[in-house]
């Protein structure tokens, strides 16, 4: 199996050692690999049921591990045992902890998961960056005017970045905002530049101001980003250490 490369601003760390506090973003990258039993514990009945749904045991060992590290992610935090752990969903099937004021989210991509926890709500991307065909015709699509204007200005390598960097800060937000794609992505601009900046909100849930975009990349190979609602917010990058 392949190893991931994990920028070096990722410390190997323990979950149960772990405070978040009120200004911070905690971001925990969890490569996909290796042998995915050791995290079946963590699991809950009803996610142990839809493992056994995969057909694919690349799916079965993706989903095994990403969840079963976020169970062990959430539980330091929350000083509890990983399989006490009770999720709600929201109207359009955004996961919470029960009971609990901390919010999270996950992502994967390729071998890769990131988990976001904040005690705001927040929305978390990432992408593994591969060359696509239909890189114009998603941008034109998905992308406010502005956007795609901004994107059509690039060439060669700088545009397939600025079109990752946009894609997961968009996907960021509405992910915080708790939709899905039924979302149109046109109805806010982000930047596409190195700076992630939220630069207008047209659809009717506030400012731009209200909302703070950071990057979240954790890899030479990956874009990623995260929505939270606020404004000042520091980020700290983890990794979880042999268990």
């Amino acid at each position: 199996m392949d190893e991931v490369a994990l920028h070096a601003s990722f410390a190997v760390a323990s979950p149960a050692r772990m405070a978040l506090g009120a200004n911070e973003l905690h971001v925990w990258a969890i490569p996909l690999h290796g042998d995915p039993e050791r995290w079946g514990a963590h699991l809950s009945k009803a996610e142990r049921q839809r493992l056994e749904r995969f057909h694919f045991a690349d799916h079965r060992r993706r989903y095994q591990i990403g969840h079963g590290a976020l169970r062990m992610i959430l539980a330091g935090y929350l000083q509890m045992e990983p399989g006490a752990i009770e999720f709600t969903q929201g109207p359009r099937g955004k996961p919470y902890v029960v009971g609990k004021p901390l919010f999270f989210n996950l992502s994967h991509s390729g071998k890769l998961a990131v988990i976001g926890l904040s005690v705001v709500e927040l929305g978390l991307d990432i992408e593994k960056v591969r060359h696509l065909e239909s890189l114009t015709e998603i941008a034109r699509k998905h992308f406010s005017p502005s956007e795609f204007e901004a994107l059509s200005a690039l060439d060669g390598d700088a545009r397939e970045l600025a079109f990752y960097r946009c894609w997961t800060r968009k996907e960021a937000y509405i992910k915080a905002v708790g939709e899905g794609l039924t979302m149109p992505l046109d109805t806010f601009d982000v930047s596409l530049c190195e700076e992630p900046r939220f630069l207008e909100c047209r659809d009717g849930r506030g400012s731009a101001a209200d909302w703070a975009l950071l990057d979240v990349s954790p890899g030479p190979d990956f874009v990623g980003a995260a929505a939270l609602r606020g404004e000042a917010v520091v980020c700290k990058r983890f990794r979880l250490e042999a268990v």
